[in-house]
């Protein structure tokens, strides 16, 4: 058994001792009885207490101290947790690293019981509805992150197991370098516990350059830059469109593991958010590539962020649609200018045409980060990770019903011997 507010227990142990040795300090009226002398006394009202130090009305007592313990027993929150019992929660990986969902599917199985916690995470992590939902479990083209596998599994725990004794994390995933970031060492520091990792195979590396196919006018810069990064060709799976996106553009994105890229080639080509007032500003930067030129800015994008202007503003984002993905471009390029002509636009553009969620990195972690991720303590208990702020006691309106029902009966006895004492 555990306490959500152990301190109360103190408090009304303190307050049980109080009432005890108030009752040592009796005052009671002695019998009155005729003296033989009594004529000799003048005629005027005669008072006389006499003061004991002895426990008095015991009953009344045992109904304080019971109703003080009953009422501090309640707020102090008594949980009841099941001895032995050790619940889990299972990260299971359906990102693009993984390279068969029924690898993940199977391990996960052997370790999700009926009453464990199942989340299921890419980029982002959701708890799923039982061991039913690994039958559905598929891969995606989003990258994974441990970080977010991790911060929801701690949240979970901390809610939704609060009966079990001890708490163990289950991961299953390829464990790929694209997983891992600067933030997820830091949460794992946060983790009281053992985490068990099981790992499945992934992915191959990323495949070589797709083809590009372009709409856009005659004449058009990027196209021209396109053209000397020769990735131009038929059958392509990346799309560039500079003018109106249609209906077939969408249809073709959505039906397969593609990219559109949608490039306005000027502020009426697209339908997004506009500036309050367009700027300008120097420089655009996409995975570790920069394009120095005068930009003017028309929109304000919103999404998963592939490029940022040089103040930070995204300056590209992309939406998953069906399989595939759309890329949004705010990036205006003047059409008399060479920008798109030099080195810096070749490197720059990659990262726009790069797969859905990036460029793969797939390579399996460093064995020392993987050994830290499962680190060398037992079972986290349970009660380290319980946030009192959101469990409640199931016995704590039981216990402050038995301290009102105390209190009552306190009353009563008082009020049917008015000569008892009210210390």
């Amino acid at each position: 058994m555990t306490w959500l507010l152990p301190s109360a227990l103190g408090i009304a142990a303190a307050a049980a001792i109080v009432a005890v040795v108030l009752h040592f300090i009796a005052r009671s009226r002695p019998v009155a009885e005729p003296l033989p002398t009594a004529r000799f006394i003048p005629e005027r009202p005669v008072h006389a207490r006499a003061r004991a130090i002895a426990l008095t009305d015991v009953p009344l007592l045992l109904l304080r101290v019971a109703a003080l313990m009953a009422i501090g027993l309640a707020v102090a929150g008594p949980i009841v947790g099941s001895r032995g019992r050790v619940a889990r929660v299972v990260l299971a990986d359906r990102s693009r690293s993984v390279a068969n969902p029924s690898d993940v599917r199977d391990s996960a199985r052997v370790y999700l019981g009926s009453r464990d916690q199942l989340i299921v995470f890419d980029s982002a992590a959701r708890r799923a509805s039982g061991a039913g939902a690994l039958d559905s479990l598929s891969t995606g083209s989003a990258r994974g992150s441990l970080s977010a596998a991790l911060a929801a599994a701690i949240a979970s725990a901390a809610t939704g197991l609060a009966q079990a004794d001890s708490i163990e994390v289950v991961f299953v995933s390829p464990f790929a370098a694209e997983e891992l970031d600067d933030a997820t060492m830091k949460i794992r520091d946060t983790w009281p516990g053992h985490i068990r990792v099981v790992s499945v195979r992934a992915s191959s590396a990323s495949p070589p350059p797709a083809r590009v196919e372009v709409s856009a006018a005659t004449n058009d810069a990027v196209d021209a830059g396109l053209s000397l990064l020769g990735v131009k060709g038929q059958d392509a799976s990346i799309r560039v469109v500079r003018g109106r996106m249609t209906a077939a553009d969408t249809a073709w994105v959505r039906d397969g593991q593609r990219v559109l890229v949608h490039w306005p080639a000027g502020p009426t080509d697209a339908e997004w958010m506009p500036r309050g007032e367009i700027d300008a500003i120097g420089a655009v930067t996409a995975d570790g590539a920069t394009l120095v030129a005068r930009f003017p800015r028309a929109w304000v994008l919103q999404g998963n962020t592939i490029a940022r202007w040089a103040d930070g503003e995204p300056a590209a984002v992309e939406h998953a649609v069906g399989s595939g993905c759309i890329r949004d471009v705010g990036i205006l390029i003047d059409q008399a200018s060479d920008v798109t002509l030099r080195a810096p636009f070749r490197h720059f553009v990659q990262g726009l045409l790069a797969p859905c969620g990036g460029a793969r990195n797939v390579a399996p972690m460093n064995p020392a980060a993987v050994q830290r991720l499962s680190g060398k303590d037992g079972l986290a208990p349970a009660s380290a990770l319980r946030d009192s702020s959101s469990v409640a006691s199931r016995w704590t309106p039981w216990l402050l019903a038995l301290g009102a029902a105390l209190l009552v009966a306190e009353l009563a006895l008082r009020r049917s011997n008015p000569a008892r004492s009210i210390a």
